[in-house]
């Protein structure tokens, strides 16, 4: 097989992944896979798919075999790490994230990686030396900002927390993420206006972050705007298609139903 031909099958396992083809794109990737096991992204693009179809466990395995043929592969360690926190296992994916600091001492995400994994163990003070420290490599790391406000908010310091999600917006105003993390700061404050205003930025940043259209369904709830948080509600299970969201996926759809019934009268 030719190297563009080569590139075509991996073109094609990305777009059906792209389309949430997540089947199809698994089984693009596990023939690619087969015909280059010797090739580190064959392991990766399908841990990769494995993953979006919530096979975590099988996913790991994959990014593990990948990684003994690439073990300086900074991206792949990154990735395996964050699978590894997500499945819970803070041991091994802190292993991985401190093999990429080691790899470039400079990586300020690896920090930022590092504290979360503190963060999951509720070592909130830790968590919070590790972003700081992310922060005096790179000041406008929103990463380091999102991940720092997060910790701050849990810790009770909830001006600490809204300078670092403001300064995020700040510095990259086209981040959905950090206009997603000040929304859902202000509507935990019950400061609705301000909430959405910046969930609605976060959508027009990224129409298919899912998560905003969430909030946004909840505060016309809070609003009692029906009409408007079933359309709110409709265009998150439109764009949520990962297999870990499945609970929540079935609970929007059972709050849709009920706001519906209650519309009719």
């Amino acid at each position: 097989m030719s190297d563009t031909e080569l590139n075509a099958t991996v073109q094609k396992g990305l777009d059906l992944l792209d389309h949430g083809k997540i089947k199809q794109a698994i089984s693009v990737f596990e023939e690619y896979w087969k015909n280059n096991k010797n090739l580190p992204d064959s392991w990766f693009y399908l841990g990769d798919a494995l993953a979006e179809d919530g096979l975590l466990d099988d996913a790991i395995a994959r990014y593990r075999e990948g990684i003994k043929l690439a073990p300086e592969d900074a991206d792949a360690l990154t990735t395996l790490g964050d699978m590894l926190l997500e499945a819970g296992n803070h041991k091994e994916s802190l292993v991985c994230y401190k093999k990429v600091l080691a790899i470039d001492p400079n990586d300020a995400d690896a920090l930022v990686s590092i504290g979360l994994v503190h963060n999951s163990q509720d070592r909130c003070d830790d968590a919070i030396r590790s972003f700081r420290q992310a922060l005096d490599l790179e000041p406008d790391n929103v990463f380091a900002l999102n991940a720092l406000g997060d910790s701050l908010y849990g810790q009770g310091d909830v001006d600490g927390a809204i300078a670092a999600f403001t300064k995020g917006v700040e510095i990259d105003p086209e981040d959905p993420a950090a206009h997603f993390n000040l929304g859902e700061l202000y509507y935990d404050l019950e400061e609705l206006e301000e909430a959405e205003d910046e969930c609605l930025a976060a959508i027009r940043c990224d129409p298919a972050y899912s998560m905003a259209y969430l909030t946004l369904g909840g505060i016309c709830m809070d609003q009692d705007r029906t009409a408007d948080a079933i359309v709110y509600f409709e265009n998150y299970l439109n764009y949520e298609k990962s297999a870990q969201a499945a609970d929540m996926v079935s609970e929007v759809k059972a709050v849709i139903e009920g706001l519906k019934e209650e519309v009719k009268g």
